[in-house]
């Protein structure tokens, strides 16, 4: 049984997971993309339902493919995309689809505060 670490990076278009032995040394990765949404103009939003699925399908591959088994895992390190609005309700479950960094939609607004 050995002592292996997850590392976690959720950025705007994917999800990757690398498996690391002690050293740091990278056994295996898993990428899983997700769809950015553009209905409007200057609008950028992404299904959080997305992000979750593509995280459990890079995870359970990139754990599969290093060989190791998740009870060898010793830590997970985490690190995301900032600045994206996720609205919930009093469950904790998504309301809609999140607003990104990218989005612009409220430069007017901005526009007007900053004066």
């Amino acid at each position: 049984m050995g002592e292996y670490f997850i590392g976690v990076d959720a950025g705007t278009e994917s999800v990757r997971v690398g498996v690391f032995d002690p050293r740091g040394r990278q056994l295996n990765f898993a990428s899983f993309e997700y769809k950015t949404y553009f209905p409007h103009p200057g609008w950028a939003e992404q299904d959080p339902q997305e992000w979750w699925d593509a995280l459990k399908n890079a995870f359970r591959e990139a754990i599969k493919k290093s060989g190791i088994s998740k009870e060898e895992v010793k830590g997970i390190g985490v690190d995301a995309t900032c600045c994206t609005v996720v609205f919930l309700d009093e469950n904790k479950k998504p309301l809609r689809r999140s607003i990104l960094w990218m989005d612009v939609r409220a430069s007017e607004e901005a526009r007007f505060i900053a004066n």
